[in-house]
């Protein structure tokens, strides 16, 4: 499934909840943690529980509990693991055991739940590799930018470039674990269209695959920006072409518009085929 947009929905509003069950975005995310105030959390995960309870697509909707160091995130798992095609993120991982506990739960009720850790500290990114690793429930990782740069005290400009070495090291390490590419931070000035746009632009050059949101109008922008181009899809449609009539000659490097091409590059071509279905 794809992962280009990730719109986060407070879960202590009834009607938002029921507005993201009807969002367009790739996966909604109901937020248990940093959108819901500590009297609501109670109320939010009753109406989770009851919005969710009957929903029929297993892979769309997950359930951002509060942090495992939290007594929170413990009656979250208690109630919310109950529900059937609900999935979970878990955020400010810090170390595998913290996926390991909630992958014993989840085995406990016979379920595979998909878990998308979000990477937000210092000692998360440290641990990203264990983390990334620790379980089958995880497909992708997740970057958390405005706790990781609280975390090391990091002042962030408006291009983010002190950031782009922690995003580097996500991608990097999500592909030696063989998982899917990780999922970029919130872009916060959700009334600041053009900014979205670049961010985009820069982390999925980086590798990245999507971006959280935290706003409905970011969703179309999104998809948009992790979507392969139709010039990007022709091109592609084009080396891998010219490289089949010239492997069946028996040659594994060619030209194709002034560029060399082989193994490498056919392998990309394909992956933008992939993606652009």
């Amino acid at each position: 499934m794809k992962k280009r947009s990730l719109l986060f929905v407070p879960a202590n509003s009834e009607k938002m909840v029921n507005k993201g069950l009807e969002s367009n975005s790739d996966i909604v995310i109901f937020d248990l943690e940093d959108a819901v105030a500590y009297s609501e959390k109670e109320n939010a995960r009753k109406i989770l529980f009851n919005s969710l309870s009957n929903i029929n697509e297993k892979n769309k909707f997950f359930i951002r509990v509060n942090e495992p160091k939290s007594n929170l995130y413990k009656e979250d798992i208690k109630l919310l693991s109950e529900l059937e095609n609900v999935n979970f993120v878990i955020p400010k991982v810090e170390s595998k055991d913290e996926v390991l506990k909630l992958e014993e739960i989840l085995k406990r009720k016979k379920s595979d739940k998909k878990i998308i850790p979000i990477i937000e500290t210092a000692k998360g990114l440290w641990n990203a590799l264990e983390i990334a690793t620790s379980s089958h429930l995880i497909e992708t990782l997740a970057f958390g930018a405005e706790d990781f740069s609280l975390d090391i005290d990091a002042k962030v400009s408006e291009d983010g470039k002190e950031l782009n070495h922690a995003r580097s090291k996500l991608v990097i390490i999500s592909r030696v674990a063989e998982i899917e590419a990780p999922i970029d931070t919130v872009y916060t000035n959700f009334k600041n269209p053009e900014g979205f746009r670049k961010e985009a632009e820069m982390v999925r050059a980086l590798g990245f695959q999507g971006k959280l949101l935290i706003h409905p109008n970011q969703i179309d922008l999104a998809n948009e920006k992790f979507t392969p181009t139709y010039e990007e899809i022709e091109n592609a449609k084009k080396i891998i072409e010219a490289f089949k009539k010239a492997e069946n000659e028996g040659l594994a490097a060619i030209e194709v518009d002034g560029k060399m091409v082989d193994y490498p590059i056919v392998n990309k071509a394909e992956r933008i085929l992939e993606l652009s279905e």
